[in-house]
């Protein structure tokens, strides 16, 4: 800017993001602070009572900001204007607060918040992509945990939209911006009554329920607005169409499911989400959350049956006591049926004596030779350990004790609920190639990683060091399988993970270049203490 322009003797205005006729919205720095990023939004007016409601409004926002997913308030104050303009610029003023307020005098009431680094969802949801039910899951739970911390105390977002939601770069939580509330009195004055009136109407977003759209919502808002929203969004991720393009019928609701791969409970989940009346949703974000929890868990059963999974059952099963078996009323012989007056004898007569001893003598033999390649196996697998040099005499490889373990104070979640957790590097790089990822419209799920119960065939040392991931794509079925190295998730890997510092764990060098058996499994190794841990 060719002027700065210093509010409050702290924070420095440096570049206009938006500006409406009501509002103008900056991006500066916070002087006081190593010159944090942060979000200033101006607002114009002119009623004193309209002044003190701003205050309250920022006051909420500011308790709101101590949940780990809404913006830290860092400031909040009014100024007078230097003019009696109404253009929607923040015109000018370094005095203190409530500096000469009146209550015909034009003021500016400014609103300081932490600026998140990231991107907006509607760059991940978009019209013509479908996404996965996987991701559709993981976004209904990060977005309803921001949620249930706001209900908990009251307060209604308001105005959820994909454009508010805030995916921060650094670990992927998701954030909650721009409150209807402070929007909806930056557009509005007070009539001679006490009541909002709206001066400046703008258009219903999208993604506004329906009781939203009459004049006395604003006297009591309902946390179920916030679920409905959230619900349009799904469908669009789902459905990869606008939700006004879908049909709505009276009785069956909004009409989305067909030709989308989605399981029923999370059809049904989000279906309650988006009905007609708020009275037949959740009652907030916190009863959806917790139905969520259930119906997710049923989908990690369904998940872990993918598995291969060895059932060992002592005894045998007896047959009910009126099962079909050989009684007297119907008998089965080579040739057909005989009645209940043959005898079993006739039927079944007994196997010649020297069949049964050359059967077992057979399987004695075979067992006994299954012994003796078992124990040659074994005895060339124990040589093989034998140190060949005296250098090996001397230092043991890294892989005959495993890689070092890490401790958990060394270690960050990389996922808000704390199920997987990684070095701090590597947890940062991720994120990183997540959103690269993302950009290229191609999905990464992480699967498992550290301190995260994986099927036994996956389980790798290195997973212990905190640098270790397993990795997966759009398409569930390919999840920990082989077939995860003809994804686009895969091949995209291949293409990109070395310039964030990934490395495929397992690496097979064979005629045809090098290939994986466990496709899936990543690690990172681009910092010195990677480096050392897996080539030292």
């Amino acid at each position: 800017m060719s002027t700065q322009k210093i509010l409050n003797n702290r924070f420095e205005l440096e570049k206009q993001l938006s500006c409406t006729e009501f509002r103008t919205v900056y991006l500066g720095c916070d002087r006081q602070q190593q010159r944090q990023p942060c979000v200033i939004t101006g607002i114009n007016y002119s009623q004193k009572d309209m002044g003190d409601r701003l205050m309250r409004e920022a006051k909420m926002l500011q308790q709101l900001g101590q949940s780990p997913q809404v913006p830290q308030v860092l400031s909040f104050f009014h100024q007078v204007a230097a003019s009696q303009s109404v253009s929607g610029q923040v015109l000018s003023g370094q005095g203190g607060a409530n500096s000469g307020k009146t209550a015909n005098q034009s003021h500016v009431f400014y609103l300081v918040q932490e600026q998140v680094v990231g991107h907006p969802l509607s760059q991940e949801i978009k019209p013509g992509k479908q996404l996965s039910e996987s991701y559709v899951t993981k976004l209904l739970k990060d977005v309803l945990v921001a949620l249930s911390a706001l209900h908990r105390r009251a307060a209604v977002h308001q105005n959820i939209h994909p454009q508010h939601l805030i995916r921060q770069s650094s670990d992927g939580q998701i954030f909650l911006t721009q409150f209807g509330g402070l929007s909806r009195l930056s557009r509005s004055e007070i009539g001679t009554d006490g009541r909002l009136q709206v001066k400046v109407p703008v258009s219903p977003h999208p993604y506004l329920a329906p009781e939203q759209m009459k004049g006395d919502y604003a006297d009591a808002p309902r946390p179920a607005s916030d679920l409905y929203a959230l619900g349009l969004i799904a469908i669009e991720a789902l459905t990869g169409k606008p939700n006004y393009e879908l049909t709505y019928d009276p009785n069956r609701g909004l009409l989305w499911r067909e030709g989308i791969e989605v399981s029923l409970p999370i059809a049904e989940f989000i279906d309650r989400l988006v009905r007609h009346r708020w009275e037949d949703r959740f009652a907030d974000a916190t009863a959806a959350l917790d139905t969520l929890g259930q119906v997710g868990h049923y989908q990690k059963i369904a998940e872990d049956s993918r598995f291969a999974t060895a059932l060992a059952a002592p005894g045998g099963r007896k047959r009910p006591a009126n099962s079909t078996g050989l009684g007297q009323s119907y008998r089965r012989t080579w040739f057909g049926t005989s009645s209940g007056s043959t005898s079993i004898s006739k039927l079944y007569p007994p196997p010649n004596p020297r069949l049964i001893k050359f059967f077992i003598g057979s399987l004695a033999l075979v067992f006994a030779m299954g012994i003796g390649v078992k124990a040659y196996q074994w005895g060339q697998y124990r040589l093989a350990q034998v140190p060949q040099n005296w250098q090996d005499w001397r230092s043991p490889s890294a892989d005959d004790d495993g890689y070092p373990q890490a401790k958990a104070n060394e270690l960050t979640p990389l996922l808000q609920d704390g199920s997987i957790t990684l070095r701090p590097a590597a947890a940062e790089a991720y994120w990183e190639m997540f959103s690269a990822a993302q950009a290229a419209d191609v999905e990464l799920f992480v699967l498992a990683g550290y301190a995260e119960t994986a099927p036994v065939e996956t389980v790798d040392d290195d997973y212990g060091t905190g640098y270790a991931i397993a990795i997966g794509g759009s398409a569930q079925a390919q999840d920990w399988q082989p077939s995860f190295a003809d994804s686009s998730a895969f091949r995209w890997l291949q293409d990109n993970a070395s310039s964030h510092g990934f490395e495929l764990s397992v690496q097979e060098k064979g005629l045809l270049g090098t290939t994986s058996p466990e496709p899936w499994h990543w690690r990172y190794v681009g910092d010195q203490t990677a480096k050392n841990i897996f080539n030292p």
